[in-house]
């Protein structure tokens, strides 16, 4: 059914990453993707404490890293340090591209199967007793606050080790802000990167008359497209890149 997409014109405005499995899967369609990242990722912004914490991570019970770009800058970070990882810490990682990154150096990662949120993350075995343990969150700084709170509560002490920071890239907003009158689809994997587009004042002027459909991973993600005014809004199963891969081939068939 990939056929189904040749011609059609998508915008994707997530960050640039190295073997991008979703951006491969999306160029195999013959689509014509345009791939214009709103928010830059900036690494070791605070690179004094970066260095304290990777110091003490043989203190780490539970690793927990959020995105394929807190990954690789983590295991730059604890290869410096640590060529022979500690023992005893379990390792997890929300989305099968993360793990990727982790397992040259990691033997075991887990990650959710099929809800690949910090939801999912949450409802996993490996993180129900968690009371006493400590847990570093390898993260961009800024950001949901869910996993942090959630495992407080249940009696984990949580640190946040901000490997990036995330900036919106004002140029690559414009520039994708000029695709949306040519465009059949607009992929956001995040609330986030539509937040970085909804800022602009003339932002309303392109979704008013829904030309395009926006295509997120996840109802929280959806529920903020609405929110900023999207009339034509598809859901994927996941964020997973076959499963936003398979949203946009269904849609793009019975269309």
């Amino acid at each position: 059914m990939t056929h189904r997409l040749a011609g059609r014109h998508v915008l994707l405005i997530r960050s640039q990453r190295s073997g991008d499995d979703f951006l491969n899967l999306l160029r195999a369609t013959k689509a014509k993707v345009t791939h214009t990242p709103v928010i830059d990722v900036v690494p070791g912004v605070n690179e004094t404490k970066i260095t304290q914490q990777i110091l003490a991570f043989d203190e780490v019970d539970i690793a927990i890293f959020v995105s394929v770009h807190a990954g690789a800058l983590a295991m730059d970070w604890l290869d410096q340090y640590w060529p022979m990882l500690p023992q005893g810490v379990s390792y997890f990682a929300i989305g099968q591209q993360t793990e990727a990154v982790l397992k040259p150096s990691v033997h075991k990662v887990f990650r959710p199967e099929k809800d690949v949120s910090s939801e999912g993350l949450l409802r996993m075995p490996g993180l129900q007793n968690v009371r006493g343990k400590d847990v570093m969150i390898f993260r961009g700084s800024a950001g949901r606050e869910l996993i942090y709170d959630e495992l407080v509560s249940r009696g984990a002490r949580v640190s946040y080790c901000d490997v990036y920071a995330r900036v919106v890239n004002d140029d690559q907003v414009k520039n994708a802000l000029s695709h949306l009158n040519s465009i059949d689809y607009l992929v956001a994997h995040s609330g986030e990167l539509l937040r970085a587009l909804g800022r602009y004042a003339d932002f309303q002027s392109y979704i008013g008359e829904n030309r395009f459909t926006v295509v997120v991973p996840s109802t929280r993600v959806a529920e903020i497209a609405g929110e900023l005014g999207y009339g034509s809004i598809l859901e994927a199963e996941s964020a997973l890149p076959q499963s936003m891969c398979h949203a946009l081939c269904n849609d793009a068939a019975n269309h």
